[in-house]
């Protein structure tokens, strides 16, 4: 007969908390980081072979805009929604003017390693009722829960292979992973290098093939995704968010922030108030 495994505690042995049980049911743990959730109107809309270390869902208002990968186009309709894994490399087509909500965000390593490509569904129609809620939320809401349900249940829509799929080399991932983790170290393509086993050659190589882009510019994206994550939490002065992401000081995270996300610290720091 099988048994449930026993259920474990993060209670310390010792202390007066007893916890006992048998596990009935358990999953991993998850977390969702929603980086910016919006609805513009696009007049220029030009990426070429672009990649993020973050997933985008598009919701398109009208038509005129277009996504290509591997020398397919993809037209962005109303009345569906779109779904695109990090480190997919895509450029976009604008045709004309057009208008769609979108979700940047991520969900942690397991899940951020979907499949490449971009996924395309019909829209159900309680996520058009869901919009709908999202034009109209009041500005004195104080926690954008919406915007949390937006994102879920776009992500329900994916079906399991895109989960197991996935292409990327696994050296490249052991890179991403040893990246990722020491984002408060000066790290060294060499030493990113020596840990996916592999030379600083055959590393740039591989960062070239899989990104389309260089192992020190996503080790850049990384710690620029950390900075405004905390910037976003408001929990640490901006001094500090600099150290702890490994950007030196806050005079090169504001030059590196303006360059490549168009804005500056503060400024992003109150972009995410919510009232």
């Amino acid at each position: 007969m099988h048994h449930d495994p026993p259920l474990s505690s993060v209670v310390p042995s010792g202390s007066i908390h007893r916890v006992q049980g048998r596990r009935t049911a358990s999953y991993p743990s998850v977390a969702v980081d929603i980086l910016a959730t919006r609805k513009i109107k696009l007049h220029d809309w030009q990426l070429r072979r672009f990649a993020d270390p973050y997933w985008r869902l598009y919701w398109p208002v009208s038509e005129g805009g277009a996504v290509e990968i591997d020398g397919q186009e993809t037209v962005l309709l109303p009345g569906r929604l779109y779904l695109i894994p990090p480190h997919t490399t895509f450029s976009t087509v604008l045709r004309r003017p057009f208008a769609k909500w979108y979700a940047h965000f991520k969900l942690g390593h397991l899940a951020d390693r979907a499949a490449p490509g971009i996924y395309g569904f019909d829209a159900p129609g309680e996520m058009t009722d869901l919009v709908r809620q999202l034009e109209s939320v009041s500005r004195d809401s104080h926690f954008p829960w919406l915007t949390i349900v937006f994102v879920s249940q776009a992500l329900r829509l994916l079906p399991e292979s895109v989960w197991r799929e996935h292409r990327m080399d696994s050296r490249l991932l052991k890179a991403l992973d040893f990246m990722s983790d020491h984002l408060n170290l000066k790290l060294s393509a060499g030493q990113v290098a020596a840990f996916a086993g592999l030379s600083v050659r055959n590393l740039n190589h591989l960062f070239q093939k899989e990104l389309n882009q260089t192992p020190m510019r996503v080790l850049l994206d990384y710690r620029l995704d950390e900075a405004c994550r905390l910037l976003r939490g408001n929990v640490a002065d901006i001094e500090e968010v600099a150290e702890r992401c490994g950007l030196v000081n806050r005079q090169y995270l504001s030059r590196m922030m303006r360059k490549w996300r168009n804005t500056s610290p503060a400024a992003y720091r109150c972009q995410q108030d919510w009232t």
